[in-house]
């Protein structure tokens, strides 16, 4: 059996707490879209959003409908602004991304660390640090 909707809007909707069949009034779908009741009621004359019409005349919108415009008409700027990853830019590598880098554990990187086997950490903010990932990747063609 073939999915109503695609992965991508699936996790979207998980992820945003909205139920792709649930039912939004013109005026929660203004606040979910962040734009003005009269630019809904535009979408709506102009058929670029799909709505349900109830038996009292009322316009609904679906969960679906609304994340459907949002990736058709808000994506598109994003993946413009997008720039390719220069592999030679330096950028901050997170404990995770660093892990998984070495294939070590994070008690085994601390510990390498405190020997001065490793580089050194650099604090981002009072709670979080990182690595210069050129220091990462001259540790890993030395090693």
């Amino acid at each position: 059996m073939e999915q109503a909707f695609s992965p991508q809007l699936c996790e979207i909707s998980d992820n945003m707490g909205l139920g792709l069949y649930q039912r939004l009034t013109t005026q929660e779908a203004s606040l979910f879209l962040r734009c003005p009741l009269k630019s809904i009621q535009q979408l709506i004359t102009q058929n670029k959003i799909g709505y349900i019409t109830l038996p009292n005349a009322e316009i609904e919108f679906f969960g679906y409908m609304l994340l459907e415009y949002m990736l058709n008409h808000i994506s598109e700027p994003i993946k413009q602004a997008k720039k390719p990853e220069n592999k030679n830019q330096e950028r901050i590598l997170r404990l995770d991304e660093v892990t998984q880098l070495v294939g070590v554990s994070r008690t085994t990187l601390w510990r390498m660390e405190r020997k001065g086997d490793f580089p050194a950490r650099i604090p981002l903010s009072s709670r979080s640090v990182g690595w210069r990932s050129i220091d990462i990747d001259n540790w890993m063609k030395n090693r």
